[in-house]
């Protein structure tokens, strides 16, 4: 009887080491606005994002000329484009430039989940993990949770955040 008092405690040990690796141990921000600047391949793009919930994320572009005025909204399941006037859902797999997108609300999702490899250092937390093939690396401050950056090398993809608040 106590061989299995012993067996069943151990499991639970087990089970519960497990579990408790997963769950981040500093604040992730899911309901934020910031600025950002993205460098996807030849392109250096810059604007607002807001990000409502986890899978969620809207992008309005200010620069290049050619992008200013465009926004790119996803929601879990499709991407709209809005540009003056005009609205267009997209399928994310047929948008090539979907990978910004894509990328920042996969390293979001993973980061709030506790994916991922994390170190903390001089107030920052780094996760390092996979979405699909690609490796990426995002940067949040450890005390607000708030994103830094983040990089995506084989897309080429690399992001910085700036002027991050709480929405209100």
């Amino acid at each position: 009887m106590s061989r299995r008092i012993l067996v069943l405690c151990f499991t639970c040990l087990i089970v519960l080491t497990g579990c408790s690796r997963k769950q981040p141990t500093e604040p992730v921000a899911v309901d934020f606005v910031c600025e950002f600047q993205a460098q996807y391949n030849d392109l250096t793009a810059t604007g607002t994002l807001t990000r409502r919930t986890a899978g969620t994320l809207l992008l309005q572009f200010s620069k290049p000329e050619t992008l200013a005025g465009l926004s790119a909204e996803w929601n879990g399941e499709k991407v709209t484009l809005k540009y003056g006037g005009l609205s267009y859902d997209v399928d994310p797999d047929k948008l090539p430039e979907s990978a910004l997108g894509e990328g920042l609300i996969t390293a979001f999702d993973a980061a709030l989940r506790g994916d991922g490899e994390r170190q903390e250092a001089d107030g920052k937390v780094t996760v390092s993990g996979l979405s699909g093939n690609a490796q990426y690396t995002y940067v949040y401050d450890a005390s607000t949770g708030m994103p830094l950056s983040l990089s995506i090398p084989s897309l080429p993809l690399t992001v910085t955040f700036s002027d991050t608040q709480v929405n209100e």
